[in-house]
Parts: C-alpha cells; structure tokens; sequence
C-alpha cells in the first residue's frame, strides 16, 4: 500500500517490483501478498524475484559482532531452487525477472533458463 501511495505522491510510472537478496521463502511470502491485496496493481507490472542462499539471519545478528561470514545453505541447489521456487514463482505468480543473489551461483542460472526455455 505504501508503495501504491508513493507512487501516486511523485507521480511514478510503476513498471516493476523486484524482491531481491532475501530466502526464497520470504520472496513466496511476500508474492502471495501481492496476489491477494485488495491494492489495485497495473495489470502489466513486472514481477522479480533474486532469492540468496544464504541461511537465515538471527534477529540480534550484527555485522559488528560478526566473525564470519553468513553460512550458504545445503539445500538449494539449481535443481531444488528451480523446482521448490522459480517454477512456482512463474507458473503462480507470472513472475518474469528471475535470478538470484548472494549464493547464487551461474549453475542456478543457467539450470533455470535451460528449464524456462523448453
């Protein structure tokens, strides 16, 4: 709703809505929002989605009190981000930017061009 508001403040032509650097699941969570708000959307808006593979972030972590870097998940190879994310991203949510962020590597974007190109 926030963003719908701006928009109309500054006047801006919203073409797009790109969820970038977060788990894939936050990234499904924050789609289904978008699909079931009441918030009339342009019909044409262009959704992205670049999930990282990085493991959850504790809610006291600090970059401060950090010694190492975040760990990557075991569990979100191309084949699984693919099949447990991207594919239902663009089949449910007609999501059209599809990549990925921290973690994610040219094998999962290539696994998933090779997949969305047949």
């Amino acid at each position: 709703e926030k963003l719908t508001i701006y928009c109309e403040e500054k006047g801006v032509n919203l073409v797009g809505v790109l969820f970038n650097c977060a788990e894939p699941e936050a990234i499904t969570k924050a789609l289904v929002r978008i699909k079931a708000s009441k918030i009339c959307f342009p019909k044409d808006l262009l959704l992205g989605a670049y999930a990282n593979r990085l493991t959850p972030v504790a809610p006291d972590w600090t970059l401060e009190g950090s010694d190492a870097p975040q760990p990557m998940r075991d569990d979100l190879s191309p084949e699984q981000y693919y099949t447990e994310f991207v594919s239902r991203w663009v089949e449910e949510y007609n999501v059209r930017m599809i990549g990925g962020c921290c973690g994610v590597t040219p094998d999962h974007i290539s696994y998933i061009r090779n997949q969305l190109v047949k």
